[in-house]
């Protein structure tokens, strides 16, 4: 769907303490309404009014119950011992291959440590890279990203609870003006072409901000980009407000590698991987590329697909034709 407009500009400027942003984005497409302007408040006292772009109560929340329930059955999953080894699944043998369990696999953090990007990139099998706006050499790693296999995002930094843990530069804060936080995003998604969605880094502060994300999930949409909630927080707003408007917004089902340095825990992670994508048809995984990561997941790749599973992409399991969607906006996919 066509839905580039311009760029966004704010309307005006207000004191820190009270209404302090104001755009407006022209969105096509039936589904999404013709125009929708979003209004913020950061600071002391952060909260949004939006008249959103039209996506009916029942389809969006029955979107939520659907996340809901999934998530449900990933802890059930979680909870229980993982499986000793990797097995063949038995169930996968009389499906078809396109009822196979996909699973995707992202790779955060690309650009921090360049060797450490040049060993991911060696990795077979579709795997995304996410790669951070400040990155060094920046255009030449998503040059060598776009020619591997899979998805390239933005791993788009937002703020932290911790105020020891560091996001890095222009992240975005919840308590920046809204001229602050829109010229911080603008920074963020013009570093470099060719991605196809985005995912947080950090942000376990920033993406329970129901005013922030209605402005990130906004200004992702009418760039027809999606959205992965990488889950740093429990209180993370990011599937609700994206269910509301409209906007493609998934989260991860697994971390990798929690604790950096241990081995054995990614393989523990990846058993959760293929059961997860089993029991729910699919599985979005994010890991580092930290050299433990990487010694363990180069020959699970190599051999996912012997035993059933399908490697994928973030895009390829947002983009199918959604069925309830479809009913309810039958042009939105042109």
């Amino acid at each position: 769907m066509a839905l580039h407009h311009g760029k966004l500009q704010p309307t005006f400027r207000a004191g820190k303490a009270g209404l302090i942003a104001s755009f407006v984005i022209a969105f096509a497409g039936a589904a999404l309404g013709a125009l929708a302007a979003y209004l913020g408040e950061f600071g002391a006292g952060a909260a949004a009014s939006v008249e959103a772009p039209h996506i009916s109560v029942a389809l969006a929340q029955q979107k939520l119950e659907e996340s809901f329930e999934r998530e449900r059955i990933i802890q059930k999953v979680i909870n229980r011992t993982p499986l000793e080894r990797f097995t063949a699944p038995t169930s996968i043998a009389v499906v078809q291959p396109s009822a196979r369990p996909k699973i995707a696999i992202i790779l955060d953090d690309i650009g921090l440590d360049p060797q450490a990007a040049v060993d991911a990139f060696a990795l077979p099998g579709p795997v995304t890279y996410s790669i951070l706006p400040y990155a060094q050499d920046i255009e030449w790693i998503a040059l060598q990203a776009a020619r591997r296999e899979g998805d390239i995002m933005l791993h788009l930094p937002m703020q932290p609870k911790r105020k020891s843990d560091d996001p890095g530069p222009n992240a975005l804060r919840g308590d920046m003006s809204g001229t602050e936080f829109l010229r911080a995003l603008e920074w963020n998604l013009t570093r470099f072409d060719g991605y196809v969605g985005v995912n947080n880094h950090m942000g376990s502060k920033l993406t329970a901000n129901s005013a922030a994300m209605r402005t990130v999930l906004a200004y992702l949409a009418e760039r027809d980009l999606f959205f992965i909630d990488s889950k740093t927080t429990n209180a993370s707003v990011a599937q609700q407000i994206g269910a509301q408007l409209g906007a493609d917004v998934i989260a991860r089902d697994i971390f990798l590698d929690p604790t950096p340095g241990d081995a054995d825990e990614v393989r523990r992670q990846l058993r959760l991987v293929e059961e997860i994508a089993l029991k729910t048809g699919y599985v979005v995984a994010i890991g580092h590329p930290r050299p433990e990561t990487l010694s363990v997941l180069a020959p699970w790749l190599a051999s996912a697909e012997a035993r059933g599973f399908e490697l994928t992409t973030p895009s390829a399991i947002i983009s199918p034709p959604k069925p309830t969607l479809l009913v309810a906006a039958p042009d939105i996919r042109g």
